[in-house]
């Protein structure tokens, strides 16, 4: 009886792996298939230079996709495109609409060559400016598109020890009371806007 069963049991076992292999070479065509539209992002059928907003600020820089892919030109920031914020990468007048969501990084750089980096986050689709970093320790970000200018603009958020907050407060006079309030929650004081007679000053607070 089990002589019988064995040819059975060896074409079921045949028919499994070749279903699982077909299913195996499916999810890498899904995966080349994905990283396909990472790198076209929303640019498939899109004639850009009508349909873009490249009315913008540019500048020069790179764009670090999350696949690890560097993009070199022109760049205007988290612009609203078909309801998507996007980076506009301008090569020799060739504009390409570049998804937030597939972004990692993207540093500009002024006239006078000085980086500022721009950061996806995670928390929604805008790219946040880098305005102070102590060490790896604390991060500072606020909402701004512009280039590094010792102000804070906007949504304030801050990282430290690998932990990401909003600091943002309806009642506050803006995002440098809400820094100074981010810090004395943090280290129960009591910090007034009055004590500090520049940026510069609450950032060495930190």
């Amino acid at each position: 009886m089990i002589s019988k069963l064995l040819p059975k049991i060896a074409y079921i076992s045949v028919l499994f792996l070749l279903i699982s292999s077909l299913h195996s070479q499916n999810k890498t065509l899904d995966l080349v298939n994905d990283n396909a539209l990472l790198l076209t992002s929303l640019n498939n059928g899109c004639d850009c230079c009508n349909t873009l907003n490249i009315n913008t600020p540019f500048f020069e820089g790179k764009i670090i996709l999350k696949d690890s892919t560097i993009l070199i030109g022109k760049i205007s920031i988290n612009q609203l495109y078909q309801n998507n914020l996007i980076a506009i990468l301008n090569v020799d007048n060739d504009y390409r609409a570049i998804d937030n969501k597939t972004i990692k990084e993207v540093v500009l750089l002024s006239p006078e060559h000085k980086e500022t980096k721009f950061f996806n986050l995670n928390i929604d689709e805008r790219l946040y400016r880098l305005v102070y970093q102590k060490h790896t320790i604390v991060s500072v970000y606020d909402a701004s598109n512009k280039l590094q200018d010792n102000s804070l603009i906007g949504r304030l958020l801050v990282k430290e020890n690998n932990m990401l907050t909003d600091t943002w407060n309806f009642w506050s006079s803006g995002p440098k009371n809400d820094l100074i309030n981010y810090m004395n929650d943090r280290d129960n004081t009591n910090f007034k806007r009055r004590n500090f007679k520049s940026l510069d000053q609450i950032f060495a607070a930190l």
